[in-house]
């Protein structure tokens, strides 16, 4: 039997990144996660996510920013437009005033450089392909019995084990949920054009076809969202007939485009819990929340819960308290359930704004971008919240202010 003050459950990108946000607190902790460790291997961009400025802050505050900008693509400028349409609406970073809008990056890079870290952190340990029997709570301490049938007692658990969690499940917390209808078919291409260090997005009747810039100027990470009837048609297509149609849906903006990858798809349903913290078991991230990656802000969501986590904790240890106190575990959930509520809320009316082709909506929509467009202190406004400039953000991501929290401060020092 082995005892410890908290259990992180998953090491993904969230997981080890609240590992090595409270290693620093001198408290012991447990990662445990079902599959294999992190291995250094070159970036294969077969799943991406979008970084936000305030996930950039997270990341240089914990010092794997710079192995990690070796590895991703920062993008200056977003075009966004309406296919067959006038409507279109474009950002820059310069218009903002700031030296990127933001970084496409390979998930498993990430996942590799946190675990770099973490390994250094002597207060942390890390078992890997762990499974897990069984959970328990009594009123110290939450036990896990893992598959070995080892036992781990700790104060408090952290579910950070994906959109399928197996601690939600198994403590069956109250889910809400919807299938999307639609299939996100990801798949790397190489383009004739080069991309200009420009995220692009056209939205047609069935869906949107994005057009992510990878660190090769010819090379894109593309996310078209359809529904699962066309795209499984579209995964099935000879590689050819495939950038014919997809050079098409992007209305060849890059040129011909070239297959340079196998095609995945990833079917896309929101799940939201409507209750994150049982006893002494809270959720973050993907097992708490997952949304479209209409705009590319699944990642920054999840890593935003964690940070808020990590401050409210270190925050109790400052002030001397209890870090597994009740109180504190229920600020965190009204704090992040609302953030996530939000994001949730805006990303469906956004999709259904954009939904069908009939001929009025389709003017509608097109006049709204134009006219948005035009408006340079709401889009400014719009792109401060969508960039993590603003918003209720935890204190060590917000711009331009020195984390409070001993977490990070401490963090290089691992």
């Amino acid at each position: 039997m082995q005892h410890c003050d908290i259990t992180i459950v998953g090491a993904g990108s969230a997981g080890l990144t609240l590992a090595l946000l409270l290693a620093p607190l001198k408290l012991s902790i447990q990662l445990i996660e079902k599959g294999p460790a992190p291995e250094p291997a070159a970036a294969e961009y077969k799943r991406v996510s979008a970084l936000n400025l305030a996930s950039q802050r997270l990341f240089a505050q914990l010092g794997i920013w710079p192995g990690l900008s070796e590895q991703l693509a920062a993008y200056h400028h977003m075009d966004v437009w309406q296919a067959d349409s006038f409507g279109r609406i474009g950002f820059s970073a310069e218009e903002q005033q700031l030296p990127a809008l933001g970084w496409i990056c390979d998930n498993e890079q990430i996942r590799q450089q946190l675990y770099q870290r973490v390994k250094q952190a002597p207060n942390v340990h890390c078992q890997f392909n762990a499974g897990i029997q069984r959970i328990s709570q009594g009123e110290q301490n939450v036990a896990l019995q893992l598959d070995s049938g080892e036992l781990l007692l700790s104060r408090l658990l952290v579910a950070a084990d994906g959109a399928n969690s197996f601690v939600r499940e198994s403590l069956q917390l109250p889910l809400m949920h919807w299938d999307y209808q639609h299939h996100a078919l990801v798949a790397t291409l190489t383009s004739t054009e080069p991309h200009q260090a420009t995220a692009r997005q056209v939205f047609w009747p069935d869906g949107p076809l994005a057009l992510l810039p990878l660190p090769d100027s010819r090379q894109l990470s593309i996310v078209w969202s359809v529904p699962p009837e066309r795209a499984k048609a579209l995964q099935a297509l000879p590689a050819d007939d495939f950038t014919k149609a997809v050079t098409a849906a992007s209305q060849s903006v890059l040129g011909p485009l070239q297959l340079a990858s196998e095609r995945q798809l990833i079917p896309l349903r929101m799940r939201y819990a409507n209750q994150w913290l049982q006893g002494r078991v809270v959720l973050v991230a993907d097992a708490a929340h997952s949304i479209h990656p209409l705009a590319g802000q699944g990642m920054n969501l999840g890593l935003m819960d964690v940070a808020a986590l990590a401050e409210l904790i270190s925050e109790q240890l400052e002030q001397q308290l209890e870090f597994d106190c009740q109180r504190m575990l229920a600020r965190y959930q009204r704090w992040r359930k609302s953030e996530a509520q939000s994001l949730i809320l805006a990303m469906e009316a956004f999709k259904r704004g954009f939904s069908g082709g009939a001929m009025l909506p389709k003017l509608l929509r097109s006049v709204g971008m134009a006219l948005l467009d035009q408006q340079v202190g709401l889009k400014q406004r719009m792109m401060a919240l969508a960039l993590g400039n603003q918003g209720d953000l935890p204190k060590c991501v917000r711009p331009g202010l020195r984390p409070a929290s001993r977490a990070v401060n401490q963090s290089r020092a691992l």
